[in-house]
């Protein structure tokens, strides 16, 4: 196969340093230092000329560039190499191609080595061209594959010449974009080595559209995502519904955050196939290049900033938390102070920072700065809240910096949706090999999403929210100082009803840890936020304290290892215009060689190898299996590729490897820790303690005649462990008990509460303490009850000396709660008299155990109430009230 391509001559470079390349900027594009936003149209093809160049003449191509610049038009998309002579006039022009590369990819090009080593050259050739001229915007190495082609040779096969392609483009142009023309039947190539990611769509329906463009921008990840054709036939539709048709979509387009588009076509002359097309007319101009009304719509959108495109512009509060932030918080203000956002509001919460902070925000005067002494995270976002005045609340961290149009995408989902909080991702800034590699490693800050638009999680470094729904759930629970709040926030907003929304565009840059030793301080400090997490959300926890994830964690390095093939929904006969690939999870039993419980059988395997040699086999092995695995989660890691090496491989592997160790030992550390109450005893709790009986079961009755309710007195109580970091579980909704307080691990106490109404303000609430053993102590027991067994069988005085030893830690800890239980009574005893509660003895209880207190009323009973009680009784029910008229 001849090319016309071959047959143009490569002229001297003519690019200058002062005319730079654009660049990939995150998920966006810059030149030099300003952004650079794709505003383009499609150039063609034309019927070819005398020399054989489908383009047309000189003239009329600067003609169709200035008039392109009149509407905003910056890039234009070839289906073929221009000549030079068509480059140099872009650079005069100030115009950017984006050129595709034609090769015969309508051909079962695998199986003909002719095809491919046409396609190599031809790339080859292009890049050649192409890296002389700073007009180049980038090269396209393909476009659309059909369906059935790349059902025929394999997905795996297809990347791999595509990935060929890419670097043949690489080595002739190491400067140059490159990219491919991607279609939504084949969107499950996996192309994510490409510079940035092209689509070609065709989607009437401005909601259907709006969906699959985030769709498209989960598969970009971290990329930029541009539209390679976008466009509407006239011919069939009418010049009007057209130009609504690209108005809107392009707007919709600037502002879910994608890179570009390109709109199909600049105008109706066109030619393919070896014939001038005469039944469709997409252009926005006819065949003279007379506008229509759609070229008119593309200059209301091309040239503005989404934040310019957005109906309304609600004043943000920008929140930054920051502790001894001071190595990045002078980055992170100065990209906040170039938001583009016509409305917002920036605050610097201080939380109690001994490095240079204060210097670095006083060099700031439109920061208004919040000092306090170090309270903790959570509490230090509460204070931005409380101090801020915006209608949405953004919280960042000290350690990132935001794009320019961060907030403009932040906005945009809160007004097209009901959303209460909005999050959106973070990427990972240029910081090193030893960056990229923990940021290829497990255990990164990120999104989990329930589907393309509605999230479970966003992270705490990028979220945003309305002030009311914040407020509603009484902001941040400031028992979490180091992390955890952003899920529990997000848990807690979900149960109070609301939804969470996604920001693809919406990105800020966060700086991954720079050294193996603060990476595994990081994820210790997510271990004891999951410990804590699983006492007031044990509904989201699996018994290894794992998080159970309902949604998908997007980032290939937290899929964990992928043993499993993908499968495509290809439709009947491959011929699904929208194909799908839908990768399996990590199986379970992979996880378990990475955990701390394995490494822990591990030991014990290897201590019993020094009575019974052969033990040391079955150690090593076991050993073998989690440094496998973590070889193979690394292996499959994306790391940069100009980080790609063995020595770059080894340490995500090593990380991989300590990763789930340094988690899971904080996390039982944090356990164990929590079970123990606080040492000092306000005195709120002070009195006599009240043991509970050994049944482990106590009711205590109290009287109010103020109209005062039971959750308002459990609310108080709640505040006051909160207050001295008791560690509870508050009923999530799905328990029988409103309360359960960890104070050993080895029992907890439950509490539950009911409430009496005899009329006039009259309330009985009656309050149920059960003391349980933990999932500890039970297996401790389990274990003894066992080895008693054994004992009784064999005869084993061993067995027996271990089941009796256990059984009695069981039943000493048993009575140890029962007596620590009593500082769990006496705070629900303070706070009844605080409350000006009554309290009421009960027989039952009195017979079993715990005496009235000199305060309370010696002698009564429910049977037998004061006589200053109003002449109510205790005993009448809320039905003899409503009988007898009462109120």
């Amino acid at each position: 196969m001849k090319s016309l391509l071959l047959e143009q001559e490569i002229v001297a470079p003519s690019l200058t340093a002062s005319r730079e390349r654009v660049q990939v900027d995150g998920k966006f594009f810059r030149r030099g230092e300003e952004r650079f936003r794709i505003e383009g149209v499609t150039y063609g093809p034309f019927a070819p000329d005398a020399e054989g160049h489908q383009f047309p003449a000189p003239d009329v191509v600067r003609r169709d560039f200035q008039r392109m610049r009149q509407i905003g038009v910056n890039t234009i998309r070839t289906y073929f190499l221009p000549p030079h002579w068509f480059l140099s006039l872009a650079e005069e022009e100030g115009m950017q191609i984006l050129v595709d590369v034609p090769w015969p990819k309508h051909l079962c090009f695998l199986d003909r080595p002719d095809a491919q080593q046409e396609a190599r050259r031809l790339v080859r050739h292009a890049a050649s061209v192409g890296k002389n001229y700073s007009s180049l915007f980038a090269y396209s190495i393909g476009n659309e594959i059909p369906s059935d082609i790349a059902r025929w040779h394999g997905a795996k096969k297809v990347e791999r010449f595509i990935s060929e392609l890419y670097d043949v483009a690489r080595q002739e142009d190491p400067h140059g974009l490159i990219t491919y023309a991607n279609y939504p039947s084949t969107e499950y190539l996996d192309l994510s080595f490409l510079d940035f990611l092209t689509f070609n769509v065709y989607l009437h329906d401005r909601e259907a559209f709006t969906r699959y463009l985030y769709r498209l921008q989960h598969i970009a990840g971290e990329k930029p995502l541009v539209l390679g054709e976008i466009g509407m036939d006239t011919m069939r539709h009418g010049e009007e519904e057209q130009a609504e048709f690209i108005g809107g979509h392009l707007r919709e387009a600037r502002l879910l955050g994608l890179a570009g588009t390109f709109v199909f076509a600049w105008t109706d002359d066109w030619y393919t196939g070896g014939f001038q097309i005469e039944d469709w007319a997409f252009g926005i101009t006819d065949r003279e290049r007379n506008p229509k009304p759609s070229f008119h719509a593309v200059g209301d959108v091309y040239g503005r900033s989404p934040s310019a495109l957005l109906n309304e512009t609600p004043k943000v509060s920008v929140v930054v938390c920051s502790y001894n932030g001071g190595p990045t918080l002078d980055q992170c203000l100065d990209s906040l102070m170039k938001i583009d956002y016509p409305n917002y509001e920036v605050i610097l919460v201080d939380d109690g920072s001994t490095d240079n902070t204060k210097e670095i925000v006083a060099r700031y005067p439109e920061v208004r700065a919040i000092h306090q002494e170090n309270q903790g995270l959570s509490a230090a976002r509460n204070v931005g809240l409380y101090a801020s005045t915006g209608e949405i609340v953004a919280y960042t961290d000290s350690d990132c910096f935001a794009d320019p149009d961060w907030l403009a995408h932040m906005v945009y989902p809160f007004q097209r949706t009901d959303a209460a909080a909005v999050g959106g991702p973070n990427l990972t800034p240029e910081d090193g090999w030893v960056a990229a590699c923990i940021a290829a490693s497990p255990g990164q800050p990120t999104h989990v999403m329930e589907n393309d638009q509605v999230a479970e999680h966003i992270p705490g470094c990028n979220m945003a929210f309305r002030r009311e729904a914040l407020e509603s759930i009484n902001g941040f629970d400031p028992a979490y100082w180091k992390a955890g709040d952003d899920v529990d926030v997000c848990w807690r907003l979900r149960h109070a009803g609301g939804w969470i929304g996604f920001a693809p565009g919406a990105f800020v840059w966060h700086h991954r840890r720079q050294n193996p030793r603060t990476y595994i301080k990081q994820q210790k400090g997510y271990g004891e936020a999951e410990a804590l997490l699983r006492f007031k959300h044990p509904d989201q926890f699996n018994h290894r304290g794992d998080g159970k994830w309902r949604g998908f964690i997007y980032g290939a390095f937290l899929r964990g290892v992928q043993v499993e093939e993908p499968m495509v929904y290809r439709g009947t006969f491959g011929a699904g215009l929208f194909q799908c690939v839908y990768r399996p999870g990590s199986p379970h039993w992979l996880l378990l060689p990475g955990s701390l419980e394995w490494h822990g059988v591990m030991a014990a395997v290897g201590l019993t190898a020094l009575v019974w040699s052969p033990a040391w086999l079955a150690a090593a092995a076991m050993l073998g299996l989690s440094a496998g695995v973590a070889v193979m989660q690394a292996a499959q890691a994306r790391l940069e590729p100009r980080y790609e090496s063995w020595r770059s491989r080894m340490m995500v592997a090593r990380l991989c490897y300590l990763q789930p160790l340094a988690r899971s030992w904080e996390r039982y550390a944090t356990r164990l820790r929590s079970f123990h109450p606080p040492h000092s005893q306000p005195v709120i709790i002070e009195g006599d303690a009240r043991r509970l009986p050994l049944s482990g079961t106590y009711t205590v009755d109290y009287w109010s005649e103020e109209w005062r309710d039971r959750t308002e007195f459990l609310q108080e109580v709640v505040e006051f462990l909160n207050e001295h970091r008791w560690t509870k579980t508050v009923d999530t909704g799905w328990t029988n008990w409103d309360l359960e307080v960890f104070f050993h691990y080895w029992t907890a106490l439950q509490v539950r509460t009911v409430q009496e109404d005899h009329g006039s303000g009259k309330r009985l609430i009656r309050v149920q303490y059960k003391l349980r053993l933990t999932r500890l102590a039970k297996l401790v027991g389990q274990v003894g009850g066992v080895a008693a067994l054994v004992a009784v069988m064999f005869h084993s005085l061993p067995a027996a000396l271990v089941g009796g030893a256990m059984t009695g830690m069981v039943m000493g800890a048993w009575l140890h709660g029962t007596n620590t239980a009593s500082k769990v009574v006496k705070v629900f005893d303070g706070i009844a008299r605080r409350m000006r509660f009554i309290r009421c003895t009960d027989p039952e209880a009195e017979s079993e155990g715990p005496e009235s207190s000199p305060g309370e009323m010696s002698g009564a009973s429910m049977s037998d109430p004061p006589e200053e009680m109003s002449g109510a009784s205790i005993s009448d029910s809320p039905r003899d009230k409503v009988e007898s008229g009462g109120n």
